[in-house]
């Protein structure tokens, strides 16, 4: 007992707890000795006195133990404990100096024997008082304590009824009663279990569970008296001679039995059949973790894992709170996954100072354990209900932690629950970072889907056997795609789409960067770009493929605007050099009048005007058709227009012009052709202006054919075509891409703009336009394609 008073103190010498330990431990010691000398029968009167002078300290020292174990407590104040000092002290003083407590002290065959003198009932009272109240003390801390406390206390409580029972019965009530002490002897033997438990609660930290090591120990002794005396009753009955069966053998019997029941067989006995009975109601830690095992194995997001880590813990053990916190990446802040958290507190600096390390560990608060910073940090932990803190972490990474309060029972996290606290810790690392990187997933999914959401662009995907899979809004605004179409085959979509998918999954072709030009239900003819690439699995396999297509109008828009800019910044230098052009006849006009009193009557002059005059006029009108072809087109109005008779009289105006040219114009147009939205006037500019075209292409005579037809598509509706086609040389590549500008010609005496004057026309209609070569007979196609028609109740 000395020794671990010496260990104790040595240990942590500057807290209370160690103090008064080390005191009482002390008292106990010198009562213990005592004692020892007493009954050694050498100087019984010094050695009695002696105990009686430890036992009065006895009081105070547990006092003072008892408020300072297992935390510093507001009862008793100091001024008790100083009184219970001073009085401790005088008894003290009196039992070593005076016969007031005791006298006449001898050890007899009987045991030891003594006189009491009259202040030993005082003495004995003062004990009594001294033992009680210490009990108080600890009875209203284990009401109030929580967790490791309560466990500790718990083993306080023990220790005292132990000491109880046997110290106090056989050393203060027994000799109290009867005036005699034969069984002083026993008193040492029941403080020792009292120091132990004490200091084992004090040095270890993960304490031991008690109540099972109790409930096992009665076990084994029940166990061991029943089976002793079962064995040593047949042992009497079989053997005749009884005085022959000596307390050797009974001895003997019950080693045997204690031998028997710490064999192997018995230990799997008692496991299989006592444990359960004894730990009903407890926690199966292996059956737990199984459970947990399979829970913790499914793949979710940390909130879910908190939830059920949660559960998990709270059917173990009914924590009053808990709290899980992530740290979704390095250099940000732990995020709070539930409820009952610290409020205030900095949960990573908790977390860094009271584990100190990134690999999952279980941390029991326990303030008067540390110092400094970490002593400050379990202050505050201990503060706030916090009894266990369990860092999550991974490869050196911390990934979170786990706060848990105090048990609702008030039991302490034992060995047992700290040892299956650090394997659920384990897995909950592992479930952890598998639910960090789920939700890293999760997030650049959703990440996907909103930047496909957002994207102006149309993105279709197909799988290998050309279904549609998926699409984002915008697929559904430009491709007029619509929710049951996943799953439909490419042919919903438009062929130019379409083929560009078929193509790509089939690893033909792969476009990238196409301008095409698709046909939308409302919107008409619309100008795209397309790119496309190819889906492929883990293993490298094509899957599929996607496709991205961007809607060019407003690009085209611009470019039109664009063009027309250039075009007016063109008509200003036209109109401008047409000005100049008409100045000067009008000068020579005007030059002419003005000299017409004066040189009226001369022949000369005459002769000169007559010649002149008519060349200037014949100017004047030449740039004025000049300038009716420049006309702008958007001063025409769309009516409902029949292009077979419109064609008709194109052909019977201008066929007696063109057959003096050589040229023969054929028309084939049904009658039953639709009708289309235009302006006639315009219209017969268009197709005049392509006709002339076509003849002025064929100077050595030839034929040109007028056709106009109706084409029907699913994708694209009605479209009326109208081509004109000439048997001349056909354009030129180089000079293709400038057939459209303004004042550009091929020929000596054009002016250039009747090409792009038919482009504004078409633009105007909604139409297209386009001008490409006959490959098989030679000559130049102009062919103009009209929007679908409008419904024609007369049809």
């Amino acid at each position: 007992m000395a020794a671990l008073a010496i260990y104790v103190f040595r240990a942590r010498p500057r807290h209370s707890v160690n103090r008064w330990f080390a005191a009482y431990t002390a008292t106990l010691t010198g009562w213990v000795l005592g004692i020892a000398g007493l009954h050694s029968g050498m100087n019984p009167e010094v050695w009695s006195r002696a105990t009686f002078l430890s036992a009065s300290l006895i009081p105070w020292s547990f006092l003072g133990f008892t408020q300072n174990y297992p935390t510093p407590g507001s009862w008793p104040p100091p001024r008790v404990l100083r009184a219970s000092f001073v009085i401790s002290t005088v008894f003290a003083v009196l039992s070593l100096a005076t016969p007031l407590i005791v006298h006449d002290i001898a050890v007899t065959p009987d045991g030891p024997t003594r006189e009491p003198g009259p202040l030993y009932p005082m003495l004995a009272v003062y004990i009594l008082v001294g033992c009680l109240t210490p009990l108080g003390v600890f009875i209203g801390k284990w009401l109030r304590a929580r967790g490791q406390a309560r466990a500790q206390l718990q083993y306080l409580g023990t220790g005292l009824f132990i000491l109880g029972v046997g110290g106090i019965g056989a050393n203060l009530l027994f000799p109290l009663l009867t005036g005699r002490s034969p069984y002083s002897w026993l008193g040492p033997f029941f403080i020792a279990p009292l120091v132990a438990l004490v200091g084992h609660a004090i040095i270890r930290h993960r304490l031991m569970d008690l109540r099972p090591f109790i409930n096992r120990g009665l076990a084994y002794a029940l166990a061991t008296v029943v089976a002793s005396a079962v064995l040593i009753t047949i042992s009497r009955w079989t053997i005749p001679e009884t005085q022959t069966f000596s307390l050797n053998a009974e001895m003997l019997i019950v080693v045997v039995v204690v031998l028997a029941l710490l064999s192997s067989p018995s230990q799997r006995f008692f496991s299989r059949v006592i444990d359960p009975y004894l730990y009903r109601g407890r926690i199966d830690h292996a059956s737990a973790l199984r459970h947990a095992t399979r829970q913790l194995t499914r793949l979710m997001q940390p909130r879910e894992l908190s939830a059920t880590l949660r559960q998990i813990l709270t059917e173990a053990f009914v924590p009053e709170s808990f709290s899980m916190s992530v740290l979704p990446s390095q250099g940000k802040a732990l995020e709070q996954l539930s409820e009952g958290a610290p409020v205030g507190m900095d949960l990573q600096t908790l977390v860094t100072l009271s584990t100190d390390r990134s690999s999952p560990m279980v941390v029991v608060v326990n303030p008067a354990g540390e110092t400094d910073a970490r002593k400050a940090t379990h202050d505050a932990l201990r503060a706030a209900g916090i009894e266990v803190v369990v860092s999550l972490g991974r490869r050196g990474q911390l990934l979170g932690a786990v706060l848990l309060g105090s048990r609702r029972s008030g039991d302490a996290y034992f060995g047992n629950d700290l040892a299956f606290i650090e394997s659920l810790s384990e897995l909950a690392s592992i479930a952890l970072e598998n639910a960090l990187l789920y939700q890293q997933r999760i997030q650049m999914l959703e990440y996907s889907d909103r930047l496909l959401e957002s994207l102006d662009s149309a993105v279709v995907a197909i799988d290998i056997s050309g279904r549609i899979t998926s699409f984002n809004p915008a697929a559904t605004k430009l491709l007029s795609l619509m929710e049951r179409h996943r799953g439909a085959l490419l042919d919903v979509l438009p062929s130019e789409v379409g083929w560009a998918l078929a193509f790509a999954a089939a690893g033909f072709w792969q476009p990238r960067d196409a301008e095409v030009t698709i046909d939308h239900d409302q919107r008409g003819v619309l100008h795209v770009i397309l790119s496309t690439a190819v889906l492929h699995d883990d293993e490298a396999r094509v899957t599929g493929a996607l496709v991205v297509v961007t809607d060019l109008s407003a690009v085209k828009t611009l470019e039109k605007n664009q063009r027309r800019i250039e075009h007016f910044a063109i008509m200003a230098r036209f109109y401008a050099g047409l000005a100049h052009e008409i100045r000067n006849p009008l000068a020579a006009i005007s030059n002419f009048i003005s000299m017409l009193p004066d040189r009226f009557d001369d022949p000369e002059y005459r002769d000169t005007a007559v010649r002149l005059l008519p060349i200037e006029v014949a100017r004047i009108v030449r740039l004025a058709d000049r300038l009716r072809l420049m006309a702008p087109s958007e001063g025409g109005k769309l009516s409902v227009v029949a292009l077979p008779p419109l064609l008709n009289d194109i052909v019977a105006i201008h066929s007696p012009t063109a057959q003096e040219q050589r040229v023969k114009i054929f028309l084939q147009c049904p009658e039953e052709l639709p009708k289309i939205q235009g302006d006639p006037s315009q219209l017969v500019q268009l197709f005049v202006n392509l006709l002339r075209n076509a003849i002025e292409a064929m100077p050595d005579g030839g034929t040109v054919g007028i056709e106009a037809e109706l084409l029907s598509s699913r994708t694209t509706g009605d479209r009326v075509i109208v081509r004109v086609i000439d048997e001349g040389p056909g354009i030129d590549p180089a000079v293709r891409a400038k057939i459209f500008e303004p004042f550009f010609t091929t020929k000596p005496s054009g002016t250039g703009l009747g090409l792009s004057i038919c482009q504004e026309i078409a633009d105007f209609h909604r139409a297209r336009l386009t001008l490409f070569s006959r490959t098989n007979f030679g000559g130049t196609v102009a062919e103009v394609e009209f929007p679908s028609p409008p419904a024609d109740p007369t049809r």
